[in-house]
């Protein structure tokens, strides 16, 4: 009876604070910068390129794009990437956390 009870009140909590789709939408572009920032941290020693033009094109690009969906006790929001991959991101009790994910290999 008791873990019953504690289950219950898991999923109220849960419930109740499913990320909405701005905090899916943030969390992606945190995670893009992160990655943008990482691949061209040697492009910009090369060729010149500036990182804020590379991190404002990928902000961007996720702004309006999408796919956000709701299991009531947990969220899922998806964004086309350039290439074959996509980003995943999945959130609950108001955290987010997304991934990389590559269609041909199915893994990230």
């Amino acid at each position: 009876m008791r873990l019953l009870l504690l289950l219950i009140l898991i999923g109220a909590a849960a419930y109740f604070t499913v990320p909405a789709r701005d905090a899916h939408e943030e969390a992606a572009r945190v995670f893009m910068q992160a990655e943008a920032q990482e691949q061209t941290g040697a492009v910009e020693q090369n060729t010149g390129i500036s990182l804020d033009s590379v991190v404002d094109f990928v902000t961007g690009m996720v702004a309006g794009q999408g796919h956000y969906e709701t299991y009531y006790v947990a969220s899922k929001f998806t964004v086309d990437m350039p290439g074959a991959a996509y980003l995943e991101c999945w959130g609950a009790f108001t955290l987010v956390q997304c991934r990389r994910v590559d269609r041909a290999a199915g893994q990230s």
